[in-house]
């Protein structure tokens, strides 16, 4: 049983729907292996692998997930144990 739950906010909602079906696919998978994993450990490797990293400025408390060229923008709410996809698009227009 997962111990996170996966939330889209309606931004990242139309910007997944807006990509390529098979890029649409490939990143929800990679975000169910990435909830079922996710705990502690699997955040420090990731971490360290830098596909994860905490985000700073205007962005600070978010975290930004590296899935190839795209970069999905969550944050974790562990009272809720939720993680809340704020954002999801291509590493050129991530962070605008």
């Amino acid at each position: 049983m997962n111990k996170y739950n996966l939330h889209f906010d309606e931004k990242a909602s139309k910007d997944i729907l807006s990509l390529d079906k098979s890029i649409r696919s490939f990143i929800l998978d990679e975000l169910e292996i990435f909830i079922d994993n996710f705990d502690e450990d699997y955040e420090k490797k990731l971490t360290k692998l830098e596909k994860i990293k905490a985000l700073q400025g205007e962005f600070k408390g978010l975290y930004r997930l590296r899935l190839r060229t795209y970069r999905v923008i969550y944050e974790k709410q562990n009272d809720k144990l939720i993680i809340l996809v704020l954002r999801v698009s291509h590493r050129k227009d991530a962070y605008r």
